[in-house]
């Protein structure tokens, strides 16, 4: 017999970007976003599949922006 559980959770994505060239990425979980034009919220929704050998699958099911 094998487990599943579904979990969603608030993720913000934040983006800076450096005066020299280039950026960076940041995410943030369960936080509350700011509401900067640089920050992005998103529900992450993800199964994890726990099979009878405990080898495991990990699903991302959906990401939406809020």
């Amino acid at each position: 017999m094998s487990c599943i559980n579904k979990s969603c959770f608030n993720i913000c994505l934040e983006t800076k970007v450096n005066p020299n060239g280039g950026a960076e990425i940041f995410v943030r979980c369960n936080d509350e976003c700011s509401s900067h034009f640089n920050v992005i919220p998103f529900i992450a929704c993800v199964s994890i599949l726990v099979k009878d050998d405990l080898s495991f699958l990990v699903d991302l099911d959906s990401l939406i922006k809020r």
